[in-house]
């Protein structure tokens, strides 16, 4: 009679098959890899990994596993293209890379957390300047309309939106807050990245200047209700302390409470947020620069389904868990330091389970052609569980030349 020792030792004899399969998979990916760098041909082809999920899951007999296949072939695929980008040095021209540049006449979709005048909307055209028209029309503080292609942007009330978005192809890149100097990670976009299984692409810091809107008129002791994202709440607490009777409501987004305010007209509503909302919405700015530091600053991640990775790209994410044995988180640092390589943050995230264990994120600078960064990857990634490269990409510093250099 069969019994549970007999179903796991037919896992057994399967999972021995899939891992010969996984084997012989990627050392063909490799030769695949080498054979279109020698000719000069693109190494990542979005439309061929269209096709491949499309064939496998046709291929299926039971049709109630097709979400469940195309997530396998998803993660095997972007497993692949890690492995090449660890192995081969990539041609840079012919792979889609951070700087995003496309060729002419062709637009790109882009989406951002929030409503227009949103701080990610701010930072969507601050990273994509340099190089394109946004919404048909080229931005006033430069003029590199020769090489510039069109975007067009997209909005989002919830992250999960923008990721959906993503997962769907109805974007290419999303742009949305990781950090901010003073109230620390926006923690809900880490765990989003992590579970779409995307890739960080490159990464764009604004200073944040936070304000009390109001519809015209409006005398700041006639407010009886404030509305903002979280974030605009924590930043402000300092000024927020010395009004009186005052309702904190928390809404989706700093940009969309100024146009809750406008949509309902009235003296005892605020708003914080940003001074080009008030003026996208109309509204006055009833208290300037409210926010409790005056050098506060966030950092925003360009988002992307698709890992990709330059040849002077300088800063890299990863992910991965640990058990509670002791030493284990002693030791992962270790690789880095005895790699010479720089982790700039360290991120805790739980898990969910029993054991409060975490996701453990980290930023470190290198590049991912380095022989020491290649090897401190194997190192954690043989050494903890649910790793993850989760980006290489060029440093907000050193993106579009931030030494001085101008367009």
């Amino acid at each position: 009679m069969e019994d549970l020792d007999w179903y796991r030792q037919n896992i057994d004899e399967i999972d021995k098959e899939l891992v010969e399969l996984f084997e012989k998979r990627m050392s063909m990916v490799l030769k695949v890899a080498e054979y279109k760098k020698k000719n000069n041909i693109e190494i990542f082809h979005k439309d061929r990994e269209i096709q491949v999920i499309e064939k496998n899951v046709n291929r299926l007999k039971d049709s109630d596993l097709s979400s469940y296949t195309t997530r396998f072939f998803q993660t095997l695929m972007n497993l692949s293209k890690e492995y090449q980008i660890e192995n081969i040095e990539v041609n840079t021209d012919k792979v889609a890379a951070n700087n995003l540049k496309l060729e002419k006449n062709k637009v790109l979709n882009v989406g951002f957390f929030g409503v227009k005048g949103s701080f990610s909307e701010e930072a969507l055209l601050e990273y994509f300047k340099d190089n394109y028209k946004i919404d048909g029309k080229e931005l006033e503080e430069c003029k590199c309309s020769d090489e510039a292609s069109c975007i067009e942007t997209y909005d989002y009330e919830e992250f999960e939106d923008l990721f959906e978005a993503l997962n769907k192809g109805d974007i290419e890149y999303g742009v949305l807050p990781m950090e901010n100097s003073f109230t620390g990670a926006i923690t809900k976009v880490y765990d989003l990245v992590r579970d779409y299984g995307f890739y960080i692409v490159g990464e764009e810091r604004l200073r944040i200047s936070q304000n009390l809107l109001g519809v015209k008129g409006t005398k700041i002791e006639e407010v009886k209700e404030i509305y903002s994202h979280t974030q605009g709440f924590e930043q402000s607490t300092k000024y927020l302390k010395t009004l009186k009777d005052c309702k904190l409501t928390h809404f989706h987004n700093t940009a969309i409470s100024a146009k809750l305010v406008r949509d309902l007209n009235d003296n005892t509503k605020a708003a914080i947020a940003s001074k080009r909302a008030a003026e996208i919405y109309g509204l006055e700015i009833l208290k300037a620069d409210i926010n409790n530091q005056k050098d506060n600053v966030t950092r925003f991640v360009i988002v992307s389904k698709e890992l990709r990775a330059e040849k002077d790209a300088n800063k890299l994410t990863v992910v991965f868990s640990l058990g509670n044995k002791s030493g284990q988180l002693y030791n992962i640092l270790r690789y880095f330091t005895e790699n010479n390589l720089n982790m700039i943050k360290i991120e805790s995230r739980p898990m969910g389970d029993s054991n409060f264990s975490h996701y453990l994120y980290i930023d470190f600078e290198g590049s991912i052609q380095g022989e020491n960064v290649k090897k401190v990857l194997e190192l954690v990634e043989q050494n903890s569980t649910n790793f993850k490269l989760l980006g290489a990409y060029k440093s907000w510093e050193t993106h579009k030349g931030r030494d001085g250099a101008k367009c």
